[in-house]
């Protein structure tokens, strides 16, 4: 039996026992119990300036810019209309101190 002979046998013994802990993961994952999962919490109504300012200030590391960050919790939150077209809107301040104290 040569080297390359081995190292085929070899090869083959290990992906059968990887087979053989695959087929017994999914088993024992067919049988677990699992508790129901809680519904979504759906974003509020409207955003409420400390809710935005947790969110930028734990998001922030994510983001390069203040402008990125702004656009993104107006997606996440349902923030007022206009919010980012009127360069004094409050959400411009927190995106900026949120991306500054990063």
């Amino acid at each position: 039996m040569g080297v390359a002979q081995e190292n085929r046998i070899r090869k083959r013994m290990i992906e059968e026992g990887h087979r053989r802990c695959d087929i017994a993961r999914l088993i024992e994952a067919a049988y677990m119990m699992r508790a129901p999962r809680n519904p979504p919490v759906p974003p509020p109504a409207s955003a409420r300036r400390r809710d935005v300012r947790r969110w930028m200030q734990h998001n922030a590391a994510d983001y390069s810019t203040a402008t990125a960050l702004a656009e993104a919790a107006n997606a996440v939150f349902r923030l007022p209309d206009g919010g980012l077209d009127d360069e004094t809107h409050w959400v411009w301040d927190e995106a900026a101190e949120a991306i500054d104290a990063t």
